[in-house]
């Protein structure tokens, strides 16, 4: 009998470390992967999502659905990722503000940023832009800063948003140059701009997808490029660097998160197959006509990014007493 069962255990070691390879993610994926959106369909978030889908399914030789769980900014879905079995059939594509925002200005939060996420990688950066409308003169960021000088407590600011990376860009600004601008909250990025173009506010910062038909139309002024390079959708704009604020910077960007225990084979893979899908050209190039940039980062630099940019927006969500409502 005691024969019996050293022969069984024996035969059983083979069988747990096989199950434990496959725990550990070395035959991942053997099943569809859900890539979560936490917006609803039709916006920036979703598209990305759409648009690296295929791409990934190519390159991890499984299917790769996307799923829209909106809400809370972009935190219920989000949260739904972090809830989920850490076996690689979830991940989120989500915005950055969720990570470095949100956790500053929401009233509760349902994780910690970073311990409740796995960081695979930025997908999408899409640069804030600083934009005015014709009527008040001006045509470079300079030469609105001398506006401002000349004409203190006159000047305003919309932001696309409440809580959003437009809005705290505001108070970014305030803070870097000093003008004296008053800051107007809009629900969203559209009412904005459609405001700035009929001159009912002055200035706006949003991302650049949103403002290009709007500049080619020539109805409204692009100032300023909030990012740490020009971009190739607008080569002749300056970066606010370029003009003597290197900390002015309002970069949005979408990323690929996972659940916290995700093994790291499956962190692994994942990470490659974005690297392979940002470099395709079906992702680059629709992104780039958009105004935005396909991009792919290794986890460290994505957790570095993480811990920097958290650090600045808690810094001015807390000075201009910024919350979600």
């Amino acid at each position: 009998m005691r024969r019996r069962h050293i022969i069984a255990g024996g035969l059983a070691l083979p069988m747990l470390a096989r199950a434990q390879g496959s725990a550990q993610g070395s035959d991942w994926p053997n099943r569809p992967v859900r890539t979560v959106v936490p917006y609803p369909p039709g916006g920036p978030n979703d598209i990305i999502a759409r648009l690296y889908a295929p791409q990934l399914s190519a390159a991890l030789g499984q299917q790769v659905l996307v799923e829209n769980r909106a809400g809370g900014s972009g935190v219920i879905g989000t949260d739904t990722v972090l809830k989920s079995a850490a076996d690689g059939s979830s991940f989120g594509i989500v915005d950055g503000g969720s990570l470095v925002i949100a956790p500053h200005t929401q009233p509760s939060m349902p994780y910690q940023v970073p311990g409740d996420l796995s960081l695979i990688s930025v997908v999408t950066q899409v640069p804030e832009a600083l934009v005015a409308s014709p009527r008040l003169g001006v045509k470079t960021l300079p030469e609105l800063l001398e506006l401002a000088r000349a004409r203190p407590g006159t000047l305003n600011i919309g932001t696309a948003g409440a809580a959003g990376i437009s809005h705290l860009a505001a108070y970014l600004f305030k803070a870097q140059t000093g003008a004296a601008v008053e800051v107007i909250t809009y629900r969203g990025a559209a009412p904005a701009v459609t405001d700035l173009v009929a001159g009912q506010i002055q200035l706006l910062f949003a991302d650049l997808p949103v403002l290009m038909p709007h500049l080619a139309a020539g109805a409204i002024t692009a100032l300023a490029l909030a990012a740490r390079k020009r971009s190739p959708s607008l080569p002749e704009l300056k970066t606010t660097g370029e003009y003597g604020f290197p900390r002015l910077l309002a970069e949005n960007w979408y990323c690929c998160v996972g659940q916290a225990r995700l093994p790291a084979a499956i962190q692994q893979k994942m990470s490659a197959a974005l690297r392979t899908a940002s470099q395709s050209a079906a992702v680059k190039d629709a992104l780039a006509a958009q105004g935005a940039e396909a991009f792919w980062c290794s986890q460290a630099e994505f957790a570095e990014r993480v811990a920097q940019e958290s650090l600045v927006w808690r810094d001015i969500a807390r000075s201009a007493n910024v919350r979600a409502t």
